[in-house]
C-alpha cells in the first residue's frame, strides 16, 4: 500500500481516481505511456499519436488508412465483456425517435458498471490502428501456421476469427484477461483460462509492465495481483489446475 501512496503523490490530482468513462481513460493512458511509447503487439514506437512504422518493420502497412495512428486497444475486447451485460443483448434504450436499441452505445448510456469496465486502465494499451482494427473482437488463440500481419509478428485469422499475439505481448494479454475475469466477475471458457495461465507463467512481466501497473494502482486504488504478485500467483494458480 505504501508504494501506491508514494506513486499517488507523483500523479496529477485530477487523475487520482478511477476513470469514469472510456474517453477519460484514454487520456490517462496516454499520459502513462509517455515514458514508454511503444505499441503492445507490434512494438512500434510512436510520438504523440503518430506511429513510426519503420521502427517495427511495418512499412508494408504504409498505405492503410489507420496505419499511422495510435489507438487504444481493449485487450479483453469490448464485445467479450459487453455481451455479459443485459444492455448489450437486450433492447433497453430508446433513441430520440423512440426506436429501441442495444449494444455498446446503450450500455455506455445506462450502465455505470459497464462504463467502469470499459474504462479499466489495466485492460488498455496502445496499438497501431490498422492492427487494432484487424484484431477486432477476435479471441486469442495459438495459430502456428498463420503468417505475420503486415510485418507485425501478430497473427490474425479472419476465417477462424482468432488472433495470436507475439511472445512479447502474451504475458500482458494473459494478465489483463485474468484480472478482468477475476475483478469484475466476467466469464472465461476453461480453454481460454488455461491458455492465459500458461502464458502468464511463461512470459513474466517486464520492468515496464510492473512500473505501469503500480501507476495504475495509484490512480485506481487497487492492484492487479497477476502483475504485482506475479511469481506467487503464477506458481500457486498453475499448481491448482
Amino acid at each position: 500500500m505504501l508504494r501506491i501512496l508514494v506513486l499517488l503523490c507523483c500523479i496529477s490530482l485530477s487523475y487520482a481516481q478511477s476513470p469514469g468513462s472510456f474517453s477519460q481513460s484514454k487520456k490517462i493512458a496516454a499520459q502513462l505511456f509517455q515514458k514508454h511509447p511503444q505499441t503492445i503487439y507490434c512494438q512500434c514506437s510512436y510520438e504523440d499519436k503518430e506511429v513510426n512504422l519503420a521502427s517495427c518493420g511495418m512499412q508494408a502497412a504504409d498505405s492503410y488508412k489507420r496505419a499511422h495512428r495510435i489507438e487504444w486497444e481493449h485487450i479483453m475486447a469490448a464485445e467479450h465483456f459487453g455481451r455479459q451485460f443485459a444492455c448489450w443483448r437486450e433492447l433497453m434504450c430508446d433513441d430520440k425517435h423512440g426506436k429501441p436499441y442495444k449494444g455498446r452505445r446503450c450500455c455506455e448510456k445506462i450502465d455505470e458498471q459497464f462504463r467502469h469496465v470499459e474504462a479499466e486502465l489495466y485492460n488498455l494499451w496502445p496499438e497501431v490502428g490498422v492492427v487494432n482494427q484487424a484484431r477486432s473482437n477476435y479471441r486469442f488463440s495459438v495459430l502456428p501456421t498463420q503468417p505475420d500481419y503486415l510485418g507485425c509478428t501478430m497473427k490474425i485469422d479472419k476465417k477462424l476469427r482468432r488472433a495470436e499475439p507475439p511472445d512479447s505481448a502474451k504475458g500482458v494479454v494473459a494478465r489483463a484477461y485474468l484480472f478482468m475475469a477475476e475483478h469484475y466477475g466476467l466469464s472465461l471458457s476453461s480453454s481460454q483460462k488455461q491458455l492465459f495461465m500458461v502464458w502468464n507463467k511463461t512470459f513474466p512481466p517486464s520492468s515496464w509492465e510492473k512500473q505501469w501497473a503500480l501507476q495504475v494502482a495509484a490512480i485506481e486504488g487497487y492492484e492487479n495481483p497477476y502483475i504485482i504478485n506475479w511469481q506467487e500467483n503464477a506458481s500457486l494458480r498453475m499448481a491448482s489446475q
